[in-house]
């Protein structure tokens, strides 16, 4: 039904399942939610926000969401409010709901952005996260929050690879945001009682995400062959190195991380691939697999807030079990695939 804050989409006796190959059949809501837990979603229209809905539904969770902006897919969703997390009616939204999770995706997603505009990137995260945190206390205690933070926590770590014991030094206001989200989280757990986990994620890529590295890689790269150009030249020295993880492997470590059912009041997870790899190997390895013959050179400028080598020790997240079933190059592949169909 709709609210003064937001358009729900009511629940449906039939929901179509979607799974992350494609591949889709029909089946009944009793049917559907196998194990009847119900996970709130926010940024639930973003990248990863999509692309977990599917993985959650496909694992037979019941999916609410929060985002300005109308789902992908609404027939996966239970109900979903098109608001922010400062105005939704949460009272309306999750009325006779037993909340099992939150994962909190909202705000901003992009370190240029927050150097251009830190208080745009402040408000767009800090005050949603407080006002979910307070309503969770007082209305679903039961349910685990969980943050979906960054490796730019860390800034420029001393060593590699990143534990999560590694010091947090954000080196921009989008990590520096993050941390503080973080930092409030863990004071209102025990304040408030609440139980919160942390993933502080890694370079996340896959289809669908039109920013950041490899989506302007790819963008550059197929424009140079269209405007009949011999290369492309990007920032930085291609010396600097990132933990790449592909979207999929991103939802299986999440589930399987929600699945564990923690007693601990707070933790963190880092999530990533535990290998590093250049920028110019990136690069490089994308136009390979789109299949042009272009080269790839590099200005040697350094933008403001950006990491110089970051690789992740991943022995927390494998010790639940966890593996991650692609690398670069498959990873890179896809990503060739879905950019030339688009």
């Amino acid at each position: 039904m709709p609210s003064a804050t937001g358009h729900f989409i009511p629940r449906r006796f039939q929901v179509q399942l979607w799974a992350l190959d494609g591949v889709h059949s029909m089946k009944t809501q009793s049917n559907f939610f196998m194990h009847n837990r119900t996970i709130l979603i926010t940024g639930a229209s973003g990248f990863l926000g999509t692309w977990l809905a599917d993985a959650a539904v496909e694992r037979g969770y019941k999916v609410i969401g929060i985002d300005l902006r109308a789902p992908f897919k609404p027939q996966i969703w239970h109900k979903f409010a098109t608001a922010s997390c400062e105005t939704t009616d949460l009272s309306e939204l999750l009325k006779d709901e037993k909340l099992f999770a939150v994962c909190h995706l909202a705000g901003g997603a992009s370190v240029a952005a927050s150097v251009s505009d830190p208080f745009a990137d402040f408000s767009s995260l800090l005050p949603g996260t407080a006002r979910l945190a307070l309503f969770l206390a007082n209305n679903q205690p039961q349910a685990r929050i969980f943050l979906f933070s960054s490796a730019a926590v860390y800034g420029n770590p001393k060593q590699l690879p990143i534990t999560e014991q590694t010091s947090v030094l954000p080196i921009s206001p989008y990590g520096i945001h993050k941390a503080t989200a973080e930092t409030l989280l863990f004071h209102y757990a025990h304040i408030y009682d609440l139980k919160v986990t942390v993933f502080r994620i890694f370079s996340i890529y896959g289809p669908g995400l039109r920013k950041q590295l490899i989506w302007d890689v790819g963008q550059k790269a197929l424009n140079a062959v269209n405007d009949h150009k011999q290369g492309i030249v990007l920032f930085g020295t291609g010396k600097e190195s990132r933990d790449f993880m592909y979207v999929k492997d991103v939802c299986k470590a999440v589930l399987t991380v929600l699945a564990q059912e923690s007693k601990q009041k707070t933790e963190v997870y880092n999530l990533g691939s535990g290998v590093e790899s250049s920028i110019a190997e990136v690069a490089n390895c994308l136009v390979k697999h789109l299949q042009l013959d272009i080269d790839v050179s590099f200005n040697g400028e350094v933008r403001k807030g950006d990491p110089t080598n970051w690789r992740v020790d991943t022995s927390r997240l494998q010790a639940l079990g966890y593996q991650g079933e692609y690398t670069l190059t498959s990873g890179l592949k896809e990503i060739a695939t879905w950019m030339r169909g688009n």
